[in-house]
């Protein structure tokens, strides 16, 4: 058995020394047990400081990056990695190296991918703040729900994974949403996910994490991911009780008196549905283009996709909203230029205008979008 440990590290020199001793300890104890182990471990870098001198020094192997991002250091590290087995971790100080040995155990018992858990494990007073804690509560249930799964922290940068399974990955994330894109292609993959619970320390040295952005980045990737959840039955959800309850009040009639204010709601409701829908469908195909998902969906939207036919409908509304605001101004020169009470059929036409020309939008991006897949 081999094992690589890969640590990304920008500006460590105040915990690396520490890290690569643990790790070594590690080995070493784990020897005892497995015999003919061997390891190796791989730093690395993107540091203006010493930690790559530091590392050096320890035996590691350390690899320079020059595009500095949590996800593209692991993705260069993967590369020089020769064990059957390798092993991520933060070289901050925040994670007891020690324990390496869990995460390894957990991927012999039959797991593919392990995942050192820090809420079923025993946290620092003070090492997660608040802020931290609760997105990574937010963001764990967000792909919990939206992938079927049941991990207690998908933040975490301590995993072991077989070497075999990572080769059946498509890792292409730079920034910190890498950690939610592994475990959104182990699972896609049909790999068997395993958590222990770990130590948490406090960290050693600047942060690096940056909450909102990063978090906004980790949503982002969930969006290409599966799309049809967060806006494509949503949308289809809300235009449809948009245009259900436009249609009801217009047929009741006297629709400026009795209900403009619900008609507008029902107005707001469908455009803001039909965005959704639309937007959903444009990142479903971007995503079936780019290979993030092969869901039947996006496959029949690229499959289906007809710039004439959707050109065809996008016009046919732009001009029934034409159309109406033509009545429009045809009631108001009838009525000698006086005052009008049209607002039900103005805010129809509104809906109409709009409507087309999102149909059409939509339409010209995924024609564009599939020259790339020439189509």
């Amino acid at each position: 058995m081999f094992i690589s440990v890969v640590l990304p590290t920008l500006n460590e020199e105040e915990s690396i020394s520490e890290c690569i001793d643990e790790i070594k300890e590690c080995m070493e104890e784990m020897e005892k047990s497995h015999s003919g182990l061997g390891y190796e471990i791989i730093v690395v870098d993107s540091s203006t400081d010493r930690t790559p001198e530091i590392a050096k020094q320890k035996s590691a192997i350390v690899v320079k990056c020059d595009r500095r991002g949590y996800g593209r250091a692991y993705i260069e590290g993967f590369k020089r990695a020769k064990g059957d087995i390798i092993v991520m971790g933060d070289a901050d100080g925040t994670y007891n190296f020690h324990q390496i040995s869990d995460l390894v155990e957990a991927i012999l018992r039959g797991a593919d991918m392990v995942i050192g858990s820090r809420f079923k494990g025993k946290m620092e007073r003070g090492a997660m703040n608040l802020l931290h804690r609760f997105g990574n509560r937010v963001l764990t249930n967000f792909l919990n729900r939206t992938f079927n799964l049941n991990i207690s922290d998908s933040q975490s940068g301590f995993r072991a994974i077989k070497k075999s399974s990572l080769e059946k990955m498509n890792l292409r994330s730079d920034g910190m949403e890498f950690a939610s894109e592994m475990i959104i292609e182990a699972k896609r993959m049909g790999m068997r996910i395993a958590e222990v619970g770990i130590e948490y320390r406090k960290r050693k040295g600047e942060s690096k994490l940056r909450s909102f952005k990063d978090g906004w980045r980790h949503i982002r990737l969930m969006l290409l991911y599966n799309p049809h959840s967060f806006l494509i039955y949503p949308g289809i959800v809300l235009t449809i009780f948009g245009f259900v309850l436009m249609t009801i009040l217009y047929l009741k009639g006297n629709v400026e008196e009795k209900s403009m204010h619900s008609f507008i709601l029902g107005a707001i409701v469908l455009l803001s549905g039909l965005n959704s829908f639309v937007f959903g469908l444009m990142i479903s195909a971007y995503s079936g283009v780019h290979g993030y998902t092969s869901s039947s969906i996006s496959m029949k939207i690229l499959s289906y996709h007809s710039l004439e036919r959707e050109l065809f409908l996008g016009i046919v509304l732009i001009l029934s909203g034409i159309l109406v605001g033509s009545y429009i101004v045809y009631k108001w020169v009838s009525s000698g230029y006086g005052s009008l009470s049209q607002m039900g059929p103005a805010i129809a036409s509104l809906v109409l205008v709009s409507s087309g020309l999102l149909v059409i939008y939509s339409a010209f991006f995924m024609s564009m979008l599939l020259l790339e897949k020439g189509d």
